[in-house]
């Protein structure tokens, strides 16, 4: 039983989201705008793997949305770092909404760790995520790797913290495996 490997270590960070209410579309109402509401939680696993889930309510009905990580290095969509983005409304990092303005339920299986931060191509260093902001498109599509004109086609409804920093989760993580 000693040489038995422990189950995967999962560390989750609820989401607690808060509407950006300056960050709107002129042509939709301020008041239908902050109504807005969101939860989740970003986990990372001790298997350099982790997730995102989201639900949402009070967006805009079958609006196109999607999800992306704040980090040091500027916004990533949340999303495995091996997909592929096409730009034509489909990416993996989008979220469908349905006639009432609910999103029922988002996951994504990501292939790092996001409390460890977001590994970069062709490089040693990592992107800390410090966010999640939900962001809706007024053109109706996606815009591939990068969210689109801030305030003109994109503009940030919903955003929420991640719960402790990269430093403390390592901290925490070194101090569990002791």
């Amino acid at each position: 039983m000693a040489d038995r490997k422990t189950d995967n270590c999962q560390v989750c960070c609820q989401l607690n989201f808060t509407v950006i209410a300056a960050n709107k579309p002129p042509a939709i109402d301020a008041g239908f705008w902050v109504q807005a509401t969101a939860s989740g939680e970003v986990c990372g696993y001790d298997t350099g793997t982790g997730s995102i889930s989201l639900s949402a309510e009070g967006l805009v009905p079958q609006g196109i949305y999607t999800v992306w990580f704040i980090t040091d290095r500027g916004l990533r969509p949340a999303a495995p770092t091996d997909a592929i983005y096409t730009a034509d409304g489909s990416d993996p990092n989008r979220l469908v909404v349905n006639s009432a303005g609910v999103l029922n339920y988002y996951i994504a299986p990501l292939n790092f760790n996001p409390l460890r931060g977001i590994p970069l191509a062709g490089s040693k260093v990592r992107a800390a995520i410090q966010g999640v902001i939900i962001g809706f498109h007024s053109n109706r599509t996606t815009n591939g790797i990068i969210p689109g004109d801030f305030n003109v086609n994109f503009f940030e409804q919903l955003t929420a913290e991640i719960c402790f920093s990269r430093t403390v989760s390592d901290t925490v993580i070194a101090t569990k495996n002791q």
